[in-house]
């Protein structure tokens, strides 16, 4: 098989995933909406034909969590690096090691993010792209595909900024790494980005992700358009998760 998806993921657990969702969540609700997202992840990407599937995990020694469906299709390693950008690469290069030709890292916290959109990432790798990007709302990218083995493209960046997308086609264009961008999309990492995410569940069917639509039902209930009386919160614990705002 000559593509490969690498799903950048952490175990679920409060005070570890989703901080900046607290407030208005607590640290248990922002670890219970992050799980749901990644199983659903998960899902959409085991719904890929023809395509070796990796799950890279932190911290380091949890590869054997997350063991049952749907991640039982998956390939699993330790996410390794100082910072995103090397654990991006490490992940990268395991691919290629491995015989991938193509590799596109996605990571949990995107729930509009389909098989078809995954699909349509490697049709532009093949059709002459060394880079595909997914750009995201908050200047980062969703998704990122490779055709090209080259840690450049994720060292050097300044992470979670806004200027991180602008950052890494710029890199693309000192490389003469051609590159082409997806339709954009949009990371859950605040409470402004769950009020978006309850909008678009709203609005559209598919991609199904039934876990993190019955989470939001179960938040939201019938009530209006904010959150239901949960901002007065304090905030999680400083540890902080890192979404694909580069990936």
């Amino acid at each position: 098989m000559k593509d490969a998806v690498v799903l950048m993921a952490k175990t679920p657990g409060p005070g570890r995933v989703k901080t900046r969702l607290c407030p208005p969540l607590d640290p248990r609700e922002s670890a219970h909406l992050y799980a749901c997202m990644l199983g659903d992840m998960a899902d959409e990407i085991s719904n890929l034909a023809r395509v070796r599937r990796y799950l890279f995990l932190d911290p380091p020694g949890s590869e054997g969590s997350l063991r049952g469906a749907p991640f039982s299709a998956f390939e699993r390693f330790p996410q390794r690096g100082r910072d995103l950008g090397d654990r991006m690469w490490d992940a990268t290069a395991t691919a290629f090691r491995h015989g991938a030709q193509r590799v596109v890292i996605v990571g949990a916290d995107c729930p509009s993010l389909s098989a078809a959109r995954v699909r349509q990432a490697f049709r532009e790798l093949s059709a002459g792209a060394s880079v595909v990007f997914g750009p995201s709302s908050d200047g980062g990218y969703y998704l990122v595909g490779l055709s090209l083995p080259d840690a450049r493209l994720f060292r050097g960046f300044a992470w979670s900024t806004a200027e991180v997308l602008r950052n890494a086609a710029a890199r693309c264009r000192i490389l003469s790494a051609p590159f082409s961008f997806l339709p954009p999309g949009r990371d859950v990492d605040t409470g402004e980005d769950l009020l978006a995410l309850r909008k678009w569940t709203r609005a559209h069917a598919q991609p199904a992700c039934p876990r993190t639509r019955r989470w939001i039902n179960a938040f939201f209930g019938r009530g209006d358009d904010g959150f239901p009386g949960r901002m007065e919160r304090m905030p999680c614990p400083p540890r902080g998760s890192r979404s694909l705002r580069g990936g």
